[in-house]
C-alpha cells in the first residue's frame, strides 16, 4: 500500500469497494471515452454490462487498485487489472462467433485477440502479462500525476509480488497514451483507426460501423516490466 498525506493507494479487495470503483469507471467512460460515446451507452449501463461483471470476476486475482482521497475518504480513482492469459480463457475471441451488440466491444476484443496470437511473439502464459484493462480519475482530482502514481504502482506490484513480466494496455486516451509511453517506456504494438475500422463479425461484408468517429486512434502498448525495473 502507497499513501501520502492526502491520498492513499489501496488494493480491491472486497465487493463495496469494487462496486464504487466500477461505478466511478462506468461513469467517466461514459462522460468522457470517446469510443463508448459511439455506442451512446449511459453509464448506468456501462456499469451493469460491462465494468461491474468485469470487476467482480477479476476481483479475487487481487491486482486492481484504488486511490482514496482521505479528507474526504471517497474513492478518487481505480483500475482493472488482470492476468491476460486468465482473461483470455474468460473471454475467449473467435473470428466466427456472432457479432457483439456494441461494435466497440469487437474491436478492442479483436485487438487483444491480434496483440496476443500476432504482436506479442511469445506463447501467453499465466502470471506472465498484467492486462490493465480499464481505469479513471474524477476529473477534480486531475493534474496531480495521480493516474501516473497508480499505474506505477500496479506494474510495480504486479512485478514484484505476483511475478508477472509485461503489462498490456488498450486505450484512445491521449493522457493514458502519454503515461505508458512516455513515463514507463511502453511500445505501441498496433495502432488502429476505428473509422476504418471493417467489423468482420456483421454481415460478412465490408461494414464500417465506427466511420464517423473523430477522435484519437486505438492503441496496444505492451511495457516490459522487467526491463523497467
Amino acid at each position: 500500500m502507497a499513501s501520502n498525506d492526502e491520498y492513499e493507494i489501496a488494493l480491491i479487495d472486497n465487493e463495496i469497494d469494487a462496486r464504487l470503483c466500477a461505478k466511478l469507471i462506468a461513469e467517466e467512460f461514459a462522460l468522457h471515452n470517446p469510443l463508448m460515446a459511439c455506442n451512446r451507452v449511459t453509464g448506468e449501463q456501462l456499469f451493469e454490462q460491462r465494468h461491474w461483471p468485469l470487476m467482480i470476476n477479476v476481483l479475487d486475482e487481487k491486482l486492481s487498485f484504488l486511490i482514496r482521497h482521505r479528507p474526504t475518504n471517497e474513492i478518487i480513482a481505480a483500475v482493472i487489472a488482470n492476468d491476460l492469459f486468465l482473461y483470455c480463457k474468460k473471454y475467449p475471441y473467435d473470428d466466427s462467433s456472432p457479432a457483439s451488440q456494441y461494435p466497440t466491444r469487437d474491436i478492442l476484443s479483436e485487438m487483444v485477440d491480434q496483440f496476443v496470437h500476432h504482436d506479442f511473439n511469445q506463447e501467453l502464459k499465466p502470471n506472465m502479462v498484467l492486462f490493465i484493462i480499464a481505469g479513471a480519475t474524477r476529473p477534480k482530482h486531475t493534474g496531480k500525476n495521480l493516474a501516473a502514481q497508480l499505474r506505477t504502482h500496479i506494474c510495480n506490484y504486479a512485478r514484484d509480488i505476483k511475478g508477472f513480466q509485461y503489462a498490456f494496455i488498450q486505450t484512445c486516451n491521449p493522457a493514458t497514451r502519454h503515461i505508458y509511453i512516455k513515463k514507463m517506456n511502453g511500445k505501441e504494438t498496433r495502432i488502429v483507426d476505428p473509422a476504418t475500422w471493417v467489423w468482420k463479425k456483421k454481415n460478412n461484408g465490408l461494414f464500417c460501423p465506427l466511420k464517423d468517429y473523430n477522435d484519437e486512434p486505438v492503441v496496444n502498448i505492451l511495457v516490459d516490466l522487467i526491463e523497467k525495473k
